[in-house]
């Protein structure tokens, strides 16, 4: 357990392709600081922070465990910018399709995963992917594994004179960051049962959360009321926080798959 009443600072290695891990069961930060970047200095190598716990272990009373809590205090997590973080489809891919081509350039390289959204009724149908090719036109990405499902990307036009269309294209997002924050892989998934970040104070800005560009994977709690991924719990006008620009999801081949675990809610 991590208690920070002063700062928790971790800063960025010098080499880009450095990464760092760090390993808890609970950080808490109560009047304090934790800083992994900011937004006008990003973090800029790598980090992994994993969380450890299960549904039967000890709780802090409100944050529980499995958790970065703050209780006014200042949260700051900050990844490399990423442009675009998601666009669409420029034409349609079949199933068995391992080439797609997106609307606009991108700046994602290969290495990087992605998700499909689905454009079914079962939303179960979105997929991920990770991008062993980028061309030259950064449009065109080569995955790694066909892909299982059909994907629309077109415009449909309606009317006597086509005047009215309804853009019906699946979005595509990058789902990678260079600060992760995630529940530990052995347990998260089996157990539904994940990490989250809690904000709780009297609110009036007495808490402050900023988040930009980040990873969370295997986030949030089943069945557990309140312990969705990212949580600003009952805190009122919080005008100096913010949320941009994540990519949140699952560690497997599914990207969306909702069991009740993947939410992000601002009271």
């Amino acid at each position: 357990a991590i208690i920070v009443e002063g700062s928790l600072i971790f800063a960025p290695h010098t080499d880009p392709n450095h990464e760092r891990f760090f390993d808890a069961h609970y950080i808490f930060v109560n009047k304090g600081m934790m800083e992994v970047g900011t937004e006008e200095f990003p973090y800029t190598s790598k980090i992994t922070i994993t969380m450890h716990s299960s549904v039967e272990d000890p709780y802090i009373p409100i944050y529980g465990n499995k958790v970065i809590g703050v209780r006014y205090g200042t949260l700051d997590m900050h990844g490399i910018e990423r442009t675009p973080t998601w666009t669409k489809l420029d034409s349609t891919v079949e199933a068995g399709d391992t080439v797609i081509t997106l609307q606009e350039e991108v700046d994602w390289v290969a290495g990087e995963q992605i998700s499909i959204a689905s454009t079914e009724f079962d939303g179960r149908e979105g997929e991920q992917r990770t991008i062993i090719a980028v061309a030259a036109d950064k449009k065109t990405l080569t995955l790694d594994y066909p892909l299982e499902f059909k994907h629309f990307a077109e415009t449909q036009y309606f009317g006597d004179n086509n005047e009215d269309f309804i853009d019906m294209r699946a979005e595509v997002g990058l789902l990678t960051r260079n600060v992760v924050y995630r529940g530990d892989p052995d347990t998260s998934i089996a157990t539904e049962y994940g990490a989250t970040i809690f904000l709780h104070s009297d609110g009036d800005d007495s808490l402050t959360a900023r988040l930009g560009y980040i990873e969370c994977y295997n986030m949030g709690q089943a069945f557990k009321l309140g312990r969705y991924a990212i949580h600003f719990h009952m805190i009122g006008a919080v005008h100096k926080s913010y949320i941009k620009g994540l990519g949140l999801h699952q560690s497997n081949n599914r990207a969306f798959t909702m069991h009740g675990t993947h939410y992000l809610r601002i009271e």
